[in-house]
Parts: structure tokens; C-alpha cells; sequence
């Protein structure tokens, strides 16, 4: 039976070890495809170096807020597991960034492929759920209040861009829908109610009670004010800052409001299951910048910068950091299987 027990255990773990090399062979792909994707127009490739370092100094910046806020949600939740904490830094915080970027829905599971694989015992699943919900309302919460605000001073005539009630209010109201929202959701917490499970909904009551979870777990975060917050903050304004630069280094820049509003509603494109957002961000990008008073050429010339600066950092950084992922999962594997050898005898 010992040995039974053992093989059983052996194919238990493959799954797992063909997943974490899945992933890795998906990042080698990555860097195979990531000179189409960086190809920017003749005029782009002439364009101001100095502009350009700026652009990619900014996406810096904003993946190291990325992986302070991340250390903060994940390390702070029981979901990391004990002793976790210490090892969500930099190598876990990129990994979950260059999921996020490449995998289709990688805001659903990048977080937690990450955090999972920093993790030396089995995690549960709604646990990295929830606080992945969590890390996905602080990310996006700078970015939903800058729609709001920019949005409703464009309306008033306070900032430089269109005025008209059709291209402004609508985005000031999707705002506020998105910020209530989010505050309700984090009051509808516990397990799923009898009607649910009576009604064959149980699955649907399990995934609203985990994002009301996460949307409490969020609040209470902002409650500590820890200064590991202020990541979120550069995580959204740093990329944002990323296509300012690229309008810069093509030449010809519209109105900081005009960047700001093409930036977060072109982005909405990013819920796409689509691999990197391969044409819907960058289509989705041009047509809001357009939309919001951008000249044609010029937008669409930064447009391939930013997505060139902000696709290539991150793909070759988690790169970097997958890479060693296996191998320290395999040590942590005979690890547990020694100590378990150990405590048999």
C-alpha cells in the first residue's frame, strides 16, 4: 500500500508540474512574438531617444508599484500561506505582471498563478480568488477616479478637450456606477445562500459571495493606509505617463486630458480574452485617443510606442523571474517529501 500510495501521489503532481511548464514554455513564446508586436511606423522608429528611455524609465515605475501592491495584498492575506509574505517580492509581483499582460483573462488568474507559485503548501482556491479580486479593485480604482474627475471637468470647461455631454458624462457616469458598485459588493460577504443552491445557482452564488469577499479585503486595506498603497497609485500613473512620453517622442502631443481619457477608455479593451490584447488594446487605444481630440498620425505612432515599451518590459522581466519558478517548486516538493519520510519513521 506505501508504494501505491506513492504513485498515487506522483501522478497527483504532474498536473501541476506540466502547468508551471506551460507557463514557461507560454513566456518563451512571448519573447518570440515580442518584435512584431514592438514594430512601430518609419516615422516612430526616427522618433526623439530621449523620449523613448523616458517612456520605458515610466514603465518601470509603474511594474515596481505593480509589485508593491501586489506584496501588499497577497502577503498581508491568510491566502499566502504562512511565511508567504516574505516571499511575494519582486520575483512574484513580475511573474503575476507578465501573466497578467500575456495570458488571456490574465487579471483572473496571473495573481494567483503567482502567488501560488511563491507558496510552499497547496493554497486554496477562493482564497487566491478573493484577494486576486481585491488586487484587481486597488489597481483599478486610481484609474476609475481619474475617468470620474477628468471626465466631469471636461464637461464644465475646466480642462482642454471636448466639452459635449456625449463624450463626457457618459464616462463620469460609468465612474460612479463602478465606485458603488465596488462599495456595495464588499457587504455581501459568506457562504451561498440555501435559495441559490436550491435553484441549481450555486456556482453563481459562490463567485458573488468571493467577489464580495475581495471587494471587503480591498476596503480593509485602504483602511491600514499602508504606504504600499501608493504602488497602485504609480501602477496606473506611471503606464499612463508612458504614453504621454510616446506622444512626445513622436512629436506632437494633445492635452494631458485628452492622453488621460484615450488612455482608461481605450484600456476597457484589456477585458478581452485575447492573448497581450493583440489588436483589441491597440485598436481600442487609437480609437478613444481619436475620439477625444487626438491628431490621426500622431496617436496612432504613440500608440505603437506604448504598446512596444509596455509589452516588452514586462514579457522579458517575468521572463526572468518564471524561469527559476520550476525548479523551486521541485525543491520544495522533495523538501516536503523528506520531511514527510522523516516524520514516518
Amino acid at each position: 500500500m506505501p508504494c501505491v500510495g506513492r504513485r498515487l501521489g506522483a501522478r497527483a503532481t504532474r498536473p501541476a508540474s506540466l502547468k508551471r511548464w506551460a507557463t514557461v514554455a507560454l513566456v518563451g513564446l512571448a519573447f518570440l512574438a515580442a518584435p512584431p508586436l514592438v514594430r512601430t511606423s518609419s516615422r516612430a522608429l526616427a522618433a526623439c531617444a530621449k523620449w523613448i528611455s523616458v517612456a520605458a524609465g515610466f514603465e518601470l515605475l509603474s511594474m515596481l508599484g505593480f509589485v508593491l501592491v501586489f506584496g501588499l495584498v497577497f502577503g498581508a492575506s491568510a491566502s499566502a500561506g504562512a511565511g508567504a509574505s516574505k516571499r511575494l517580492g519582486l520575483g512574484a509581483g513580475l511573474r503575476a505582471l507578465g501573466a497578467i499582460t500575456l495570458l488571456p483573462g490574465g487579471g483572473v488568474v496571473g495573481p494567483g498563478l503567482a502567488a501560488r507559485s511563491s507558496c510552499r503548501e497547496p493554497v486554496p482556491v477562493r482564497s487566491l480568488a478573493r484577494s486576486t479580486f481585491a488586487l484587481t479593485i486597488l489597481t483599478n480604482a486610481p484609474a476609475v477616479l481619474v475617468l470620474g474627475l477628468v471626465s466631469l471637468s471636461l464637461w464644465l470647461g475646466w480642462f482642454d478637450g471636448p466639452h459635449d455631454a456625449l463624450r463626457t458624462l457618459p464616462a463620469a457616469g460609468g465612474a460612479a456606477v463602478s465606485v458603488a458598485l465596488a462599495a456595495l459588493s464588499g457587504r455581501s460577504r459568506g457562504a451561498p445562500p440555501v435559495r441559490a443552491r436550491r435553484l441549481g445557482l450555486h456556482h453563481v452564488a459562490t463567485g458573488l459571495a468571493v467577489v464580495g469577499d475581495g471587494a471587503a479585503e480591498a476596503r480593509a486595506l485602504l483602511g491600514g493606509r499602508n504606504w504600499r498603497l501608493a504602488g497602485a497609485v504609480a501602477y496606473y500613473a506611471f503606464d499612463n505617463a508612458v504614453l504621454w512620453a510616446a506622444f512626445h517622442a513622436y512629436g506632437r502631443a494633445p492635452a494631458a486630458s485628452v492622453v488621460v481619457m484615450g488612455y482608461v477608455v481605450g484600456s476597457l479593451a484589456t477585458v478581452l480574452p485575447l492573448p497581450a490584447g493583440i489588436g483589441a488594446v491597440d485598436g481600442g487605444l487609437f480609437g478613444a485617443l481619436v475620439l477625444y481630440g487626438a491628431p490621426v498620425a500622431p496617436a496612432a505612432g504613440a500608440v505603437l510606442i506604448y504598446r512596444g515599451v509596455s509589452l516588452s518590459l514586462p514579457v522579458i522581466l517575468s521572463g526572468l523571474a518564471w524561469a527559476p519558478a520550476p525548479v523551486g517548486a521541485l525543491r520544495a516538493r522533495r523538501k516536503r517529501r523528506s520531511g514527510a519520510a522523516v516524520r514516518s519513521a
